[in-house]
């Protein structure tokens, strides 16, 4: 038997030739869609930042802001404060990547206004990005270094609490609104806006008391103190983290609540949620 050895024409060769050239360029296409996407996807990702505090410096600035307010004016008790900081926690874990955190305490804003103990946006996890554009365990590291355990140190100092001649509330939700989520440089970037306030809700102070008997809020706004705490609370979602003392259990009734409800609702602002810290 005999096999035919016919060698291949030179149309053969030249079909063969143009097969290998459009398999080559469309490999090659591929591989080019490939880089392209990946170049554009890192290129996306990639905005300008302040080294300090990781928040972006673009025109769209960070991607929310939420500021806690901690009522440190008394103390928490055991469980209070391993209640409050399990959630404070929650908060931390939940924000994502340029996330903006400020963390406050009530205080006297008479001579100044309230500046934050902690001011920092999230600087992204390791999670959120890939091996391919950077190193997760790096940016792991940093997150847990620089984000992570300064909040854990600050939760824990600030649940230590204390005590205070005044618990000025109202007026520092006022100076929170007045220099951060109610100024133009927030309110122009159209994120979402988010106030939590960890406190009994006793406000004590020169002018206006609770620990009088209490005062509805129909006939509060109508006084001059009301139009001395007051400011815009349009477009912010308010947490109440409602914390009950032994001592004050006879002054923290229902009608204490509608109280602040009432006036937060009149200001603008939304009630979210109000959670009761166990422990009373």
């Amino acid at each position: 038997m005999q096999f035919d050895q016919r060698r291949p024409n030179r149309r053969d060769r030249k079909q063969t030739a143009v097969r290998k050239a459009v398999a080559l360029l469309f490999g090659l296409s591929l591989i080019g869609a490939g880089v392209g996407y990946l170049y554009l996807s890192v290129r996306s990702e990639i905005r300008p930042i302040d080294e300090a505090t990781f928040c972006p410096t673009d025109s769209k600035g960070p991607n929310s802001v939420t500021a806690i307010l901690i009522d440190r004016t008394d103390t928490f008790n055991l469980t209070q404060q391993a209640a409050i900081r399990d959630r404070l926690n929650d908060v931390k874990d939940r924000s994502v990547k340029f996330d903006l955190l400020e963390i406050y305490s009530v205080d006297s804003t008479q001579e100044k206004l309230l500046k934050p103990e902690f001011s920092m946006c999230n600087p992204g996890r390791g999670e959120d990005t890939s091996k391919w554009t950077s190193n997760p365990h790096l940016i792991e590291e940093r997150w847990q270094a620089l984000f992570a355990k300064p909040l854990q140190h600050l939760f824990d100092s600030i649940l230590g609490g204390g005590t205070a001649q005044i618990s000025p509330i109202m007026e520092s939700i006022q100076s929170i609104v007045v220099t951060k989520l109610g100024s133009q440089a927030v309110i122009s970037k159209k994120v979402p806006r988010r106030l939590i306030v960890i406190s009994d809700f006793i406000q004590y102070a020169k002018g206006f008391s609770q620990y009088q008997p209490l005062t509805n809020f129909k006939q509060f706004r109508t006084g001059s103190y009301y139009q001395g705490v007051r400011s815009d609370l349009t477009g912010i979602d308010i947490e109440f983290w409602y914390v009950r003392r032994q001592s004050t259990l006879a002054l923290q009734q229902e009608k204490h609540l509608d109280f602040w409800h009432d006036y937060i609702l009149d200001q603008g602002g939304s009630i979210d949620r109000t959670w009761f810290v166990p422990g009373a």
